[in-house]
Formats: structure tokens, sequence, C-alpha cells
């Protein structure tokens, strides 16, 4: 966690994921403009500036539970032609881009190791750097996949139950709840409620051992 790390830790890590919370946003407004939806254009979101995504409790987050957010990208599915299909592509859109991102990485590490590198302390700061921000994207990855609103994974679920009104109404209402529960006892209970390092851990190194 944030609060955890040392200082140059912390330098490194904090600009890593606000740009990749940024793509991740992008990524969500991209799909969803491209499915006829003028919202995140009018609203200034399809861009990969951070101030445009930048969402101050989620920014809080970071120090407080060492994990945040950007704020979401609002959407309108009535311009969708295919409301489930719109919903369940725009939800995806972010968490893939993050893996992407890593998938890139990896491919990056793989096109090095091809080639005599130099041992300097150049050359192994910018692997530790790239090898943060490969595992920061899966973290990213998994943890909005996670089916509690309001994630991106919460979404596909809503889309499942598009015909059961009654189900999603109280499952979009009462999730967030869980979510700040399982976030808040991972920092303050002796219990692993959410253990995204194992998750995260198991699909980064399930990349290296197909990638590299």
């Amino acid at each position: 966690m944030l609060f955890n790390m040392g200082f140059r830790d912390i330098l490194i890590i904090l600009p890593l994921l606000i740009m990749s919370l940024s793509v991740h946003e992008y990524a969500h407004a991209r799909v969803s403009t491209a499915f006829g939806d003028p919202t995140p254009r009018n609203q200034g979101r399809l861009t990969l500036n951070p101030l445009a995504h930048l969402d101050p409790i989620g920014t809080l987050m970071l120090i407080v539970a060492g994990f945040g957010w950007a704020r979401p990208v609002m959407i309108d599915m009535r311009y969708y032609k295919n409301r489930n299909l719109g919903l369940v592509l725009t939800s995806l859109a972010g968490p893939l881009a993050n893996l992407v991102i890593s998938v890139i990485i990896l491919l990056i590490f793989k096109v090095l190791f091809m080639f005599p590198l130099v041992n300097s302390g150049f050359v192994v700061s910018l692997f530790e750097v790239l090898q943060q921000a490969a595992f920061l994207n899966v973290l990213l990855f998994v943890f909005n996949m996670l089916p509690i609103p309001p994630l991106d994974g919460s979404r596909l679920v809503t889309a499942a139950l598009h015909k059961r009104p009654d189900l999603v109404v109280p499952y979009n209402r009462y999730g967030g709840f869980l979510l700040l529960f399982l976030i808040l006892s991972d920092r303050f209970l002796p219990m692993d409620l959410l253990p995204l390092g194992r998750w995260a851990g198991a699909v980064y190194y399930l990349l290296v051992g197909i990638i590299l």
C-alpha cells in the first residue's frame, strides 16, 4: 500500500497509477462514443489527460486505503442500438485496456531480452518501472472485473439481469457499501477478504509465462 512505501516508490507508483486510470476511463469513453453516445465527448472525457479523469475522493483513497479510482465516465445507453451489447463492451473496454497495456509492456521486455543490455543503474531502474507498470495494470484489470457495484464487472451482471429490474436496483444500490467494506477491511482488519494481490499475481505470472 502507498502508506507503507518509501518516498521513491510513491513517486514511481502514483504517476503510473494515475496514467493507468486515465487510460482505463478513456477506453470507456472511446467505446461508448463508438456506439453513438455523445455523452463522453460532451463531458470532455475523450482524452488521456489525467485532469479530466481524476476523482478527488478516489485520489484521497489512494493514500487512505492504498487503492483508489478515477471519475467514472458517464454513458447514456439510449443512444445504443443494442443496449446490452453496448453496455457489455463499454464496461469491458476499461479493464481490457489495462490488460493490453500489461501485454504490451511484457512484449517490450521480450524484445529487449533479445539484445545484450548494459547492466547500468538506468537500465535496472527502467526495468523496475516497466515491471511495476505491468503488474499495476493487471491489478486494475482484476479489481475492476469484480462483480461488485460500481466496478465494471457489475455492469456485466446488470446486462445479464436486464429483464429483472427488481434484482438490478438493490444490487446496484447496495453493492458500493460491500466494496467499501472489503477495501477498508483489507486496511484495518487482520483478514484478507479481498486478496487482490494474489489474484493479480496469478494473472500476471500467467501472462509472463505465455509471453516471455
